[in-house]
């Protein structure tokens, strides 16, 4: 008896473990990855990758700051490795922007097109590239008559007599104040125009050049004669004439800005507004910027100027060729559907499909072209009685007929038995899952039986 009941539990748990397995549902398998550079400077670009496994499908491309990092397409089809539309991120300011890739129409390619979600992000920084600073001018003065502290300069063994003075002088460049009269003592740099109380000047030479005792910040410090001057020198003025940065809000200039390129190229669509905005800002703080030719923008060729002017007044001018097409407009469909049947990846620029559908014997189709007056002719979508592929024609032509544009469907009709393929395959599970629960119970009754007889 007890063995009986133990047989009866291994097969009551066997049987619920493979009604579980018979009767849960797949989950969606396929995967993607999505990638790009990480690091651009403005006005760079690059190209996102989105890369598919074992699903295929309709992508959404998302930029949390557009004014740093754009996006030339908000959408794309992928199908594998396979992009269309490709996508560019172009970098348009410094800063950081977190591009988004995100799965709005993706199935695996398991028999029950199981839906694949998720996102992928990635984070991309805008730097503009550090300008080399020029080498430190050092010591301009070369610390002359005796105030370089050279080696071969040897110190006087007597100190000089100082007669008394009481003037005010400069120094004339980038110079050394000498802790006293000897060449090889502690020196504190001061730079050119600084001004000096002079208290007294040596009555002889020592190492050749006669040295002056000044005060420097309430010290007493020493410098040859030949390093100081009366009368205050002009400041040197920064010549200066490059730009940081040169770009034009959401338009992408060629080449790419370098401040050693004066003339560029750039193209805008059907830009209606009085004035486009250039960004331009000179390398040294000191020089001034002007730009003429933004304004008034007309059709065709507008020549924009920026002028940078350093502070010692020396010019240079950048010239942008900016140029304002009209928009180009191709002959096509602006959107194509049938009805009852799902049409994926469509794209204004994509002319072959292929569709599959069951128990229809015509396709309502509808094609809207994205040009006024254009005709459209549809053939091939009646009268599909047959099984198996079928072709289905969409010309375009334009009012004046002088432009025609063909699209085509693949329409594939699939037989009776693939279309009840997956209700056959629930129907025997249900069959498979009602024998072992009659089995189980037949054993129950059979169970039952013998006990009382045994009673």
């Amino acid at each position: 008896m007890k063995k009986i009941e133990k047989n009866l539990l291994i097969i009551t748990i066997t049987t619920i473990i493979l009604i579980l397995l018979l009767c849960c549902k797949a989950e969606a398998t396929g995967t993607f990855t999505a990638t790009a550079s990480t690091s651009l400077e403005p006005n760079g670009t690059t190209n996102l990758s989105i890369s598919t496994s074992g699903c295929a499908g309709q992508f959404s491309v998302k930029s949390s700051n557009p004014n740093v990092v754009s996006v030339s397409s908000t959408n794309t089809f992928v199908d594998g490795k396979s992009m269309d539309p490709g996508i560019t991120l172009t970098a348009k300011a410094e800063g950081t922007a977190t591009i988004t890739v995100t799965a709005t129409d993706v199935v695996d390619d398991t028999l029950d097109y199981n839906q694949v979600t998720g996102s992928k992000t990635i984070n991309i920084t805008v730097k503009a590239k550090e300008t080399p600073k020029p080498p430190d001018g050092g010591n301009t003065g070369n610390n002359q008559g005796g105030n370089n502290g050279g080696t071969n300069d040897k110190p006087t063994v007597t100190e000089p007599k100082f007669t008394s003075v009481s003037k005010t002088v400069y120094a004339t460049g980038d110079i050394n104040l000498r802790s006293s009269w000897s060449t090889s003592s502690s020196a504190t740099k001061v730079a050119k125009g600084t001004e000096l109380k002079l208290t007294g000047k040596s009555t002889e030479k020592v190492n050749g050049y006669v040295w002056y005792r000044v005060t420097y910040n309430g010290q007493i410090k020493y410098v040859a004669n030949n390093l100081i001057t009366e009368k205050k020198p002009e400041e040197e003025k920064s010549n200066n004439t490059n730009l940081k940065t040169l770009s034009i809000e959401n338009v992408e200039l060629s080449p790419a800005f370098s401040a050693d390129v004066l003339q560029y190229t750039a193209k805008i669509t059907e830009y209606k507004e009085k004035e486009i905005k250039v960004v331009a800002e000179a390398e040294d703080a000191k020089s001034t910027v002007k730009v003429e030719g933004n304004t008034n923008i007309v059709e065709g060729e507008n020549v924009i100027a920026v002028e940078v002017t350093a502070e010692d007044g020396t010019k240079k001018t950048y010239k942008i060729i900016l140029t304002n097409e009209k928009e180009a407009t191709t002959l096509g469909l602006q959107s194509l559907k049938i009805k009852d049947v799902e049409l994926k990846g469509f794209s204004p620029d994509k002319f072959e499909y292929e569709v599959s559908f069951r128990d229809l014997e015509k396709l309502e189709i509808e094609a809207i072209a994205n040009e006024e007056g254009a005709i459209i002719e549809i053939s091939g979508n009646e009268n599909l009685m047959e099984y198996g592929e079928h072709l289905i024609t969409i010309m375009v032509s334009s009012a004046d007929g002088t432009q025609v544009v063909t699209y085509q469907i693949k329409a594939n009709k699939l037989e009776q038995e693939m279309q009840s393929t997956k209700n056959g395959l629930d129907i025997k599970n249900i069959l498979i899952c009602g024998v072992i629960a009659l089995i189980i119970l037949v054993l129950i009754i059979l169970l039952i039986v013998k006990y009382v007889k045994r009673k």
